[in-house]
């Protein structure tokens, strides 16, 4: 018999313990393609703070053996004078930060396909960084049928530099109560 996998058995740092992997279960509070509009720039309310452990673990997860990421004598010597995130650490930290319902919460709809983000960095993630996000509709059309919807979303740390801009556009699944897509 084909033993279970399960995501627990992944899951080491604290961070990964505590976050919701099973996006179904607050998918009736999200926000839907229908209800995003022009409401201006909105903090999100969370913030994420960077730990040495969750930059390793990132850097152990992708398979990236840049010492810069993962080797912390040896970051010393590097050009950024310590550990710094892999750029793509900004993945989990926007999942982190995104609530389970009102602006934003359509990055978490089950269904949603990603067909593509631009992401401009400006200043390295390190540790002990408190990283918090500002977030505003960039854009939403529909094209053959598909509903595409971007949001950039801002980082700063607790300098208030902004660490990056990310442009997150997905295709969403048809609203919920339509027939196909339903959710």
């Amino acid at each position: 018999m084909e033993e279970e996998v399960r995501i627990e058995d992944f899951t080491t740092t604290r961070k990964q313990k505590a976050f919701e992997y099973d996006f179904f279960k607050k998918a009736e509070g999200y926000e839907t393609w229908e209800d995003v509009g022009f409401d201006g720039v909105y903090d999100i309310d969370k913030t994420f703070v960077v730990e040495v452990e969750d930059i390793k673990n990132y850097s152990e997860g992708v398979l990236d053996e840049n010492p810069l990421f993962n080797d912390e004598d040896a970051a010393k010597e590097g050009p950024y004078g310590g550990l710094i995130a892999h750029p793509l650490f900004l993945t989990p930290i926007g999942f982190w930060l995104t609530g389970d319902s009102g602006p934003g919460s359509w990055i978490r709809t089950p269904g949603a396909i990603n067909p593509g983000q631009v992401i401009e960095f400006y200043e390295p993630i390190r540790p002990g960084d408190i990283i918090r996000a500002k977030s505003r509709f960039h854009d939403k059309w529909i094209k053959r049928g598909k509903r595409y919807l971007t949001y950039l979303t801002e980082y700063y740390n607790q300098k208030d530099q902004m660490v990056a801009k990310w442009w997150i556009t997905l295709i969403l699944p048809r609203s919920r109560g339509s027939e196909s897509h339903q959710f």
